[in-house]
């Protein structure tokens, strides 16, 4: 059996956005049997201490020490209302910049998984989680789960309809198979997602989209036909035992063409991993990938880590854990 996201590093801001961090931390946690780390990185700049979330006007002003305690207190209280049937810790740490704190704990932690909102509606929350979630993205060594889903998840499972845009031509097995294992998880289905370049030279750069022996150029009709056989392929090899839906699609803009496939199909959870892939290639599908941090309307689950397949989630186990 492969082993599961165990513990779970839920960092939060205290927006409106944290619940829906935690829901999503807490389905996780309660399928594998694992335990959330319930995370605030206290700023260490005065213009942030002084933000009305900590209560300065109680604490004699910009303090670390207070701040702490109000953080503490605020964890302590969004785990009482979302987190008493799952197992969970209290955390926070100081730090100037919240994406390093974050790393750090990961790191100091063992963390299998990281669950953050990216941004708030609106204002300075907007801002502020939108960059620190993309850093954590960027950096992160651990596979991270954002989301900036501006409600709460209703009764259903989560993770019904997952989109996972692929490479045919690169190691895409990490992706398929962690989408796999959560369509068992969840009862989902996958869509595995390719997008054929319309540009000639773009063809010809990869060597997926050559003629066959004999034949010259690189022809879009012979392109779609090799990348459809080749996305046949993958999934038949890796997605065996859940359901699944090949989709393939014809775009100069792979960005502009996952967004609309994931809002056609109502996927709830877009899966992509860039770890493995070098070059050119790499810096095009890290971009696609804080992309769709930044646009996407569902979840979106970033693999940093070449896992083989029966490693594709965390193995760490859990230490005790209040509840």
């Amino acid at each position: 059996m492969v082993s599961s996201f165990r513990k779970i590093l839920c960092p939060v801001y205290f927006d409106e956005t944290s619940p829906i961090a935690l829901e999503y931390a807490r389905h996780f946690a309660q399928k594998t049997g694992g335990a959330i780390q319930l995370l605030h990185v206290v700023p260490t700049d005065e213009v942030h201490l002084l933000r009305k979330v900590y209560h300065p006007e109680d604490g004699g002003g910009a303090s670390i020490v207070w701040a702490e305690k109000v953080a503490q207190d605020m964890l302590t209280k969004l785990a009482e209302e979302h987190l008493s049937d799952t197992p969970h810790d209290i955390l926070t740490r100081t730090s100037r910049d919240p994406a390093t704190g974050i790393l750090a704990a990961e790191k100091e932690l063992g963390s299998d998984l990281v669950v953050m909102a990216t941004h708030g509606r609106t204002g300075i929350t907007h801002f502020i989680l939108g960059s620190v979630a993309e850093k954590v993205v960027r950096e992160s060594r651990t596979p991270v789960l954002t989301t900036r889903r501006p409600e709460k998840l209703g009764d259903a499972p989560p993770f019904q309809k997952i989109l996972v845009p692929i490479d045919i031509a690169e190691n895409s097995n990490v992706a398929l198979i962690c989408a796999r294992q959560l369509a068992e998880q969840f009862q989902g289905t996958i869509y595995p997602l390719h997008i054929v370049p319309n540009d000639e030279a773009m063809l010809r750069l990869r060597d997926v989209y050559h003629a066959r022996e004999g034949e010259h150029g690189a022809n879009l009709v012979h392109a779609e036909k090799a990348a459809r056989q080749r996305l046949d392929e993958l999934a038949q090899e890796h997605l065996k035992g859940v359901r699944y839906e090949t989709v393939l699609h014809v775009s100069g803009d792979p960005g502009k063409a996952i967004i609309e496939t994931e809002r056609d199909i109502g996927a709830d959870l877009i899966v992509m991993a860039t770890h493995g892939i070098t070059g050119i290639l790499h810096f095009l599908l890290r971009s696609l990938t804080e992309k769709m941090v930044r646009e996407a309307d569902c979840p979106v689950l970033s693999l940093h880590q070449q896992n083989i397949p029966g490693q594709v989630w965390g193995q760490s186990e859990s230490s005790s854990r209040s509840v």
